[in-house]
């Protein structure tokens, strides 16, 4: 077990361990990626360091660095905390006003912006803030103001001013665990955004127990692809530093053809990602010669009903209800039966078949980490088929993010995984009692990662954390495997007129099953009936030979309402399980797709009432 204390700890032991290894990997002008080695980032860092020091920051002061996945990100955030400073990260797509609420809010006095073009936008709004100094990541920035300064400049003068490193060591050294490193302003999906307070303490617990069980090491070559500042994404660059591995710095655009360049073993990514490449490759096969979909067809059925059977022998069926000796006698005789017969054939099929498309994804992808939102059961169960394990996590950046994840060679589908050890969950119902496994609550958890509280803001900590026990607000229960199990959103439930809870996710996640629907909302607050909010796939729709014209309202056209009608009435039904207040009585289709930034998240999580408020009039259109 590595002995770290604090970041600063995880930074020093990478240096001696991995100095001469090239971790990061950033593209040049020509999309190649260009390696740097851990003692040339950390060297930059600690020069960067030591002229922010000169210019007069102290520990504990907060530090914006408005910018996104680069190099010289790690480098701003190491030389921060190096300093004993706070780290207050956000992504470049921010508005200008919600940056001005953060730098205001975090009473920082220096920011880091990514290039000019942010710098210049955010010009109007500096003045209301206390910022002193801007400092441009961009290396190609060279210029400079009364207000900015190159980070590369500064990373030049302090290369003189390494004689002052015993001051910058004294004070790296004196950073204790349960000193900020850093304040994250949740994106949110209601009200203004809370600024998460996370220690040292929170982010080394992660960045030790997460590793082990993911199977993440030295040899590992990582994707860098969700918003670096987002916790997530921050946790796993951490991890792959104190590991030892290498990670590459890329984006949606190119995220295909990186996948081939750098050939990754592992990644973090969110639910949407897994989504989109299931789709294409769905897509693939229905365009296939009809000899290559049955071969595929039948290569899926015999691998899933092999991998059913394995799973259940080696305790990784997800169990939601306590076996009888009966049916676990019964259930072993099946899988038995159905590993022996299947072994060899499902390893004739999985080469044939399988290899073909880990191929594409670089043919060394051995697993991935999924957080930031639920995993489609479907998506999910298809990857886990076809060889890429998916160890879907479930956290929050007020734990920074573990909550639970699934391990190596322990993937229960349905479920996301069990908690680390030092992590204590349990699951409350309404009145406040805990609830007996396999019921269904609130899950709350206690443990090394939960946050000092939300800055400035003590009423909201009260709300969420009572006695050290952290109110998630998240509806699930914990497994006969001692896993835990997620189920949807306290106040995603809706509650219609006649008092019915209904939780929207399923429902969506099932519509989203069929590719036909890009986006879904479901909705009915305080209503009668469901309905929903529907974004088609515009290029399936012509494969399906619906007929419109661009910029028409789809709404008005009845031949593609009707298909639409059929696709919900099919897919809601109680054949598969939705009982009769579950089922949507109307939809209307959006004006256009929802986007990260307005309606969505960084994480393409749905701003529930943000979509509500602005689509009002669609909504109420469905109820009169």
């Amino acid at each position: 077990m590595k002995n770290f204390t604090t970041l600063n700890d995880v930074f020093a032991y990478a240096q001696k361990n991995f100095g001469k290894k090239e971790i990061f990997y950033s593209k040049d002008s020509n999309k190649q990626f260009k390696g740097r080695t851990f003692s040339d980032v950390y060297r930059a860092s600690e020069n960067l360091a030591l002229s922010l020091l000169q210019m007069g920051l102290k520990p504990g002061d907060r530090v914006g660095l408005m910018a996104d996945n680069r190099v010289e990100w790690a480098i701003a955030d190491i030389s921060v905390l190096l300093n004993g400073a706070v780290n207050v990260p956000r992504g470049s797509d921010s508005t200008p006003q919600e940056i001005e609420y953060i730098l205001t809010h975090s009473e920082s006095r220096y920011c880091f912006v990514e290039h000019e073009k942010l710098y210049e936008s955010l010009k109007p709004i500096l003045p209301n803030t206390k910022v002193d100094k801007v400092i441009i990541l961009d290396p190609s920035f060279t210029s400079k103001d009364n207000m900015a300064l190159p980070m590369s400049l500064l990373i030049t003068e302090g290369e003189n001013l390494r004689k002052n490193l015993p001051s910058l060591e004294l004070r790296t050294k004196q950073v204790k665990p349960d000193d900020l490193f850093t304040i994250i302003y949740t994106s949110g999906t209601t009200g203004m955004p809370k600024g998460v307070m996370l220690s040292h303490q929170n982010m080394v617990y992660n960045v030790v127990k997460v590793p082990p069980k993911v199977g993440l090491s030295s040899s590992d070559s990582c994707l860098s692809i969700l918003p670096v500042w987002h916790i997530f994404e921050r946790a796993i660059d951490y991890a792959v530093i104190a590991e030892g591995a290498s990670i590459a710095y890329t984006n949606v655009r190119d995220l295909r053809d990186d996948f081939t360049k750098i050939r990754p073993t592992f990644m973090a990514s969110a639910p949407r990602l897994w989504e989109n490449l299931y789709l294409g490759i769905k897509q693939k096969l229905e365009k296939a010669p009809e000899n290559k979909r049955k071969l595929f067809d039948f290569a899926y059925d015999v691998v899933k009903k092999f991998k059913d059977g394995s799973d259940y022998l080696s305790g990784n069926k997800l169990l939601t209800k306590e076996e009888s000796p009966f049916e676990r006698a019964k259930n072993t005789a099946i899988s038995v039966t159905a590993v022996v017969n299947l072994f060899l054939l499902a390893k004739i099929l999985d080469g044939l078949v399988f290899a073909k498309i880990r191929e594409v994804l670089g043919g060394r992808l051995s697993g991935t980490i999924s957080g930031g939102g639920a995993l489609p059961a479907h998506v999910d169960e298809f990857f886990n088929v076809i060889g890429i394990p998916v160890y879907e996590g479930y956290g929050m950046t007020e734990c920074a993010p573990i909550i639970a994840v699934r391990e190596v060679g322990k993937v229960i589908q349905g479920s996301v995984g069990k908690w680390p050890e030092g992590t204590i969950v349990k699951i409350l119902n309404d009145q406040g009692e805990v609830v007996p496994r396999g019921k269904m609550g609130v899950i709350h958890i206690k443990g090394p990662q939960v946050m000092k509280g939300y800055y400035k803001n003590e009423e909201a900590t009260n709300k969420t954390i009572k006695d050290g026990w952290l109110n998630t607000g998240d509806l699930g229960f914990i497994s006969f495997n001692d896993t835990v199990s997620v189920r949807g959103r306290v106040k995603d439930t809706i509650v219609l007129l006649g008092g019915e809870n209904v939780e929207p996710v399923p429902i969506e996640n099932l519509l989203l099953e069929n590719a036909l629907v890009n986006q879904v909302i479901v909705v009915g607050q305080d209503q009668k009936s469901l309905t929903a909010l529907i974004w088609p796939d515009k290029e399936r729709m012509k494969e399906a030979g619906l007929k419109w014209t661009d910029g028409e309202d789809l709404n008005a056209n009845k031949e593609v309402r009707t298909f639409y009608q059929n696709i919900i009435k099919k897919q809601i039904s109680s054949e598969n399980g939705f009982k009769s207040f579950e089922r949507l009585t109307d939809f209307r289709f959006l004006p256009k797709a929802m986007e990260v930034g307005d309606e969505l998240t960084n994480l393409f999580k749905m701003k529930r009432n943000i979509i509500h408020d602005k689509y009002k009039t669609l909504i109420q259109g469905m109820y009169e």
